[in-house]
């Protein structure tokens, strides 16, 4: 995964929810883009309660290769 591409579907606005489906089979849902960072190799997912929220109940890093498609969601999906 292009990580400028990666990059402009998080600052879409508005904001589509993406699905990343990873080369385990793994899928990860982004219902905000808040809590994402990119890095060259590799992309920081943080999960929150609630959009804005800074306290993270859990957190991802996940190299950029292994991510081998996102998908957009509807907005109520996620």
């Amino acid at each position: 995964m292009n990580p400028e591409t990666l990059n402009s579907l998080l600052k879409r606005e508005p904001f589509i929810p993406l699905r990343l489906t990873l080369t385990t089979g793994e899928t990860l849902d982004i219902a905000d883009p808040t809590p994402v960072f990119i890095e060259n190799l590799a992309v920081h997912i943080f999960g929150v309660k609630r959009a804005g929220d800074h306290l993270a109940e859990w957190a991802r890093i996940i190299s950029l290769r292994h991510i081998v498609k996102i998908d957009q969601m509807a907005a109520s999906a996620a």
